[in-house]
């Protein structure tokens, strides 16, 4: 067997992230890796259900030997095969976003040598990770700037609770190399709205709309092109987001509705966020910082983004995306704007 790269799954950013990234990282390069400690000190220690569909989903891409993937797992091994483009369905039946699982399923099935058609069950819409409408609308754009091009399409929304949501996906064969060059994100093109209510009703969308457009008017006389998306759901909630897109760069936000946070504050809060964005000179958000640094990595022409913060998340998979031998610069300091740059291999 094959020396594996180890991963610490115990310090860092969170072991999700690092798993995500390591995956995907193992089955562009052909290293097997472990991870070992994962999450020693949370409340359940290791593996959790959401981290074990994900191993699954791409040991079965990529016909990989696995070890150590089940449920409060305190480590797992990983060694990848060849991918297979295909048809697949996913199913995340408790905790964790459908959408990471069919973002890093979407980079690796990019790498066959044939389309692949996926779907996914699961949540779609869940704080603190992206909603489909933002990987759908604002990732996908950005990697396909590097020949990835993922299509997605949202059979119904979830929100959460209950969540119940499922979406898909057409990935084609991956053109590469592709790279991104993003040091300075140019001028100012247009700001982009994108509103979705689920059984809500229409007076909430439009305290919502109503309270971005007042926002971006009165502080710097802006004014968004908007769009009201339409979508089943198996249960109720809104979203809103905003994309700034320039010349070279582009930003976007995608806030839940909360409970109990009145529709005209959160599209007050989404408002101010980018209009902060406005006021500095990154080129993308930090949202989406660490999920450019894997295909950045895979894409093989090399490439390089200014953001406005760098995260623990993107500081992790920086990190892991060394280990797998990706020669990554980072400028900047920890918590602050900077620069990551990805050599061409």
């Amino acid at each position: 067997m094959a020396d594996l790269i180890r991963i610490d799954g115990s310090t860092g950013s969170s072991a999700g992230q690092r798993l995500r990234a390591a995956l995907a990282l193992s089955i562009g390069t052909g290293q097997g890796f472990e991870m070992v400690e994962i999450r020693p000190r949370h409340p359940r220690p290791g593996l959790e259900p959401h981290h074990v569909a994900t191993v699954r989903a791409l040991a079965l891409v990529s016909e990989a030997g696995v070890g150590g993937v089940f449920d409060g797992s305190p480590e797992l091994r990983f060694e990848p095969g060849a991918v297979r483009g295909g048809r697949f369905r996913f199913e995340l039946a408790s905790g964790g976003a459908a959408t990471l699982l069919g973002q890093v399923t979407a980079t690796a099935l990019g790498l066959a040598d044939s389309e692949s058609e996926m779907a996914v069950t699961g949540p779609t819409h869940l704080p603190s990770s992206p909603a489909y409408h933002y990987l759908a609308g604002h990732w996908a754009a950005l990697v396909g700037k590097l020949g990835l091009d993922v299509r997605y399409h949202l059979e119904r929304a979830g929100f959460h609770p209950p969540a119940g949501g499922e979406h898909g996906a057409a990935v084609q064969p991956w053109r590469r190399p592709g790279s991104l060059g993003l040091d300075e994100r140019g001028e100012l093109v247009s700001v982009r709205a994108s509103l979705g209510v689920a059984r809500l009703g229409e007076d909430h969308a439009s305290r919502l709309e109503q309270a971005v457009r007042h926002r971006l008017w009165e502080t710097r006389r802006l004014e968004a092109e908007w769009r009201r998306e339409e979508f089943p759901s198996a249960s109720p909630g809104s979203f809103v987001m905003l994309e700034a897109v320039f010349e070279r760069g582009r930003a976007a936000w995608c806030p839940l509705g909360e409970r109990g946070v009145p529709p005209e504050q959160l599209g007050d809060r989404v408002a101010r966020r980018l209009l902060a964005f406005l006021g500095g000179e990154a080129s993308v958000d930090a949202e989406v910082a660490d999920q450019l640094v894997v295909p950045l990595a895979l894409a093989g022409g090399g490439g390089s983004f200014a953001t406005p913060a760098l995260t623990p998340h993107l500081l992790g998979v920086v990190e892991t995306a060394q280990r797998f031998g990706v020669k990554v610069r980072v400028s900047g300091r920890s918590g602050g704007p900077g620069t990551v740059e990805v050599e061409r291999c």
